[in-house]
Order: structure tokens, then sequence, then C-alpha cells
């Protein structure tokens, strides 16, 4: 047990200090940032952030219902793992939050399929709010956009197709004969057929919501650009937005998104230590029930 804990928490340092290399390299600049901002304009990206964050934490925590992960443990974990996640390139954070939540909950097949769908609600959410600006606004989508579309569609139909596949092709292999190659078919098909279920498990009566919430946080961002686009009198918000839109899919670059990032960083690492320094200072016993990870 000791060995494992250690294992985690060596792990965690060292993906925590090359996300900190990362994040020193990437704002170096960060007075250039803010330069021209005055406090009411910073003071509306904090409660932005604030506002964001805490619906997209609700996201994830509604995905986890009835897992036996504790507010606290949970809370510290999401401050955690999203800094890493906006930090490192091309989404790699992301096997890092697998990593994280699939250690608290014990369970490796969860942590990958709820990690996975809260990516996938994110995603769906963002291009429809893509698409949406593109249908009233008018203007291009962008290459990205498309496959990113393609994608979801895809695995929407997958989704709902799944069971009428995977009931054909079982009643196929149990019909013929028995062989080495059809085994492994059959273990193949049990693998996906455990990941279907969790799926399942996760959105059941709630994949709406987790969309919603997802369209709320989105609609929070735009509100935010809006709002802080009326406050410096800027004429071209339909191109600040879409530019920030498409820079949150990897296209382009966007010095709001960058604020917001580095913003939203600094304040998730503040919670963190709150709550570790709370471990430390206040909960006795804490190392006995399992919570002397990082």
């Amino acid at each position: 047990m000791k060995k494992a804990q250690l294992k985690y928490n060596l792990i965690n340092i060292s993906i925590i200090f090359l996300a900190t290399l990362l994040f020193i390299y990437e704002f170096l600049d960060v007075n250039i940032l803010f330069v021209e901002n005055n406090v009411i304009y910073i003071i509306i990206i904090v409660a932005t952030a604030c506002l964001v964050h805490f619906i997209k934490a609700c996201r994830l925590y509604l995905a986890l219902y009835g897992s036996n992960l504790k507010t606290l443990d949970y809370i510290k974990t999401y401050c955690k793992v999203t800094p890493v996640g906006l930090v490192f390139p091309y989404k790699l954070g992301e096997f890092f939050r697998i990593y994280c939540y699939g250690k608290v909950l014990n369970n490796l097949l969860q942590g990958i399929v709820t990690v996975m769908l809260d990516r996938f609600m994110d995603t769906m959410a963002l291009v429809t709010i893509i698409l949406l600006l593109w249908i009233f606004n008018g203007g291009h989508i962008s290459a990205v956009t498309y496959v990113l579309l393609l994608f979801l569609l895809f695995a929407l139909l997958i989704y709902f197709l799944y069971p009428g596949i995977y009931l054909f092709w079982k009643k196929y292999f149990l019909k013929a004969n028995a062989t080495e190659r059809k085994l492994m078919f059959l273990k193949v098909l049990d693998a996906l057929n455990n990941v279907y279920r969790e799926i399942c498990n996760v959105l059941k009566g709630r994949g709406i919501v987790l969309y919603f919430l997802s369209l709320v946080a989105w609609a929070m961002e735009i509100g935010s650009l809006t709002l802080l686009c009326g406050i410096e009198n800027k004429n071209q918000l339909n191109d600040i937005i879409s530019q920030y839109l498409l820079s949150a899919i990897g296209v382009g670059s966007s010095i709001e998104l960058k604020r917001f990032v580095f913003i939203s960083i600094m304040l998730l690492m503040v919670v963190y230590c709150i709550i570790k320094i709370y471990e430390v200072l206040w909960r006795k016993g804490a190392r006995n029930e399992g919570s002397g990870n990082i």
C-alpha cells in the first residue's frame, strides 16, 4: 500500500513539476497580458473563471455520482489535474486526469470513461456554440471544427447502434466453431461491452444535464467576453469571440483565452493549496484515511 502511494505521489510530483515549467515558459510575458486592463476588467475575468470552473466541477462530479469519492478529495483532485490539462499541449494532460481519477476511484476504467465523457460533452458544447455563431453571424468554419463535428456524430452513431452490433457479433461467434481466434474475439467483445456499460452508467439520466452544463459554461465565457468588449468599447466582438473559440480547439491564438487560462490556473492552485493546508493542520488521521496522496 505504501509503495503504491509512493509511486502515485512520485508520478504526481513529476507531472506537476513539468507542468510548472511549461506554465512558467508559457506565461513569461504575463505582464503584457494585463498591461492595458484595469481592476474591474480583471475582477470580471476572475469571477468568470470561478463560475465556469464551478460549473465544470459540478458537471464532472455529477458524472461521478454514485461513486465513493469524498467531496473534498474530489475538489482537491479537480484543482490539481485541471491546471495540468490547461498547460500541457495537444490535450496530453487528459492522461494525467485519467490516471488521478482512476486512482482516487480505485477503478481505472471508470476514470477513463468519466474523463473521456467529460471531454466529449465539453467538445460537443463548444462545437454547438461555434455552429450557432456561424448560423447567426456568418463567417467560415475551420477544418478542425468540421473534423470535430464528424467525430462527434460518428461517436453518437456508434453509441446508439452498439447494442445491436454487439448482439449480432456475439451470436455469430457463439454459433461458430470453437477456435482460439473466436475466443479472442469474444473476449474483445466482452471488454468493449464493459466499456459501453460503464458509459451507460455514467450517462444514465445525466447525459442531457451534462451537455446543458457544458453549454452554460461556454455561454458564461462568451458573456464575459461581450461584457469586457463593451467596457473597452471594442467593435470587433464577433471576431474576438470567433478567435477565442477557435483557439479553444487549437486553431490560432487568443490573448483573451490566455488571460482566462492564466487566472484559472492561479485560482485552482490557490484552492488546492488551501485544501492541502487544511489536511495538514486540521485533518487528524488523514493519512490513515488514505489522504496522504498528493
